[in-house]
């Protein structure tokens, strides 16, 4: 018996293994390389964006539409149902509201982040941003309404000489 195990443990393998063939017969090509013939193929198209994401955000989720009385839709069963917001729907809102606040329409922000917070299930960063964006809206139209702009420090502004 002592014999019988030795044999199974001293299986030679010969150079001629199959797997180094393979190996060597194989050309080393970079994983990025394309070539010549396979980049002419594809037709590169760019993307021509004409602003008006306010619309675009819309679209993508119809409860925001200030049009509707109320922003949480209703399945059958009469329970409401919230959008999820993805990364693009955030990013999307983000330029949306950046556009409204670029055309001085505070008004229609405050608006936007309430039903956002009605219609949305979302992160808590998007909830921040919300929350910042009501409150620097409201400074703004208060500003506005008093005839003269007061100091006032934006998001990301850094105190300057």
């Amino acid at each position: 018996m002592d014999d019988l195990s030795n044999e199974l443990l001293s299986i030679k393998v010969g150079s001629d293994d199959y797997a180094d063939a393979a190996a060597q017969d194989a050309p080393v090509v970079s994983r990025t390389y394309q070539s010549e013939e396979a980049f002419r193929k594809i037709a590169y198209t760019a993307i021509n964006e004409s602003g008006n994401n306010y619309e675009r955000l819309l679209k993508a989720i119809p409860a925001l539409d200030t049009q509707l009385e109320d922003p949480s839709m209703t399945n059958g069963d009469g329970a409401h149902v919230t959008h999820r917001t993805s990364k693009r729907d955030g990013q999307l809102l983000g330029y949306a509201v950046g556009e409204l606040y670029y055309d001085k329409r505070f008004q229609d922000i405050i608006q936007l982040c309430e039903r956002v917070k009605l219609a949305c299930t979302m992160d808590g960063k998007t909830a921040e941003s919300l929350q910042r964006w009501t409150q620097r809206c409201e400074q703004r139209m208060k500003t506005d309404l008093n005839g003269s702009m007061a100091a006032t420090t934006t998001v990301g502004e850094h105190d300057r000489p």
